[in-house]
């Protein structure tokens, strides 16, 4: 973006754990979550297993977004239902200089 203004707010979260665990708690409320995401303006949304846990990246519009999710009753319920604990749980927060979204053609068979 050229006004000044960032063109997003990223979030990154790393939660530590039995990887296989925490990925079978991440499936049965992922619906729960996406729909945390969708009402605070979540632009993307990825979930990668790590030797050590899970890390999800987070691309929100605005940081307003992010900290509005994150005291959303769904999310904190679900945070308690995992019993995720703050020595699990890593947070990085960046404003991003630069976003670039690229076109994609669709995937051709054959």
């Amino acid at each position: 973006m050229h006004d000044g203004q960032s063109p997003g707010y990223l979030t990154l979260a790393r939660i530590g754990g039995d990887p296989a665990e925490l990925l079978a708690g991440y499936r049965r409320t992922s619906e729960r979550m996406d729909g945390v995401g969708r009402d605070h303006g979540l632009i993307l949304h990825a979930m990668a297993q790590t030797g050590d846990g899970l890390l999800v990246i987070n691309l929100w519009p605005s940081r307003a977004g992010s900290e509005s999710a994150a005291r959303d009753p769904r999310r904190l319920a679900t945070v308690r239902e995992h019993e995720l604990g703050p020595e699990q749980l890593q947070h990085e927060h960046h404003e991003l200089a630069n976003l670039v979204l690229f076109d994609r053609e669709p995937a051709r068979v054959g």
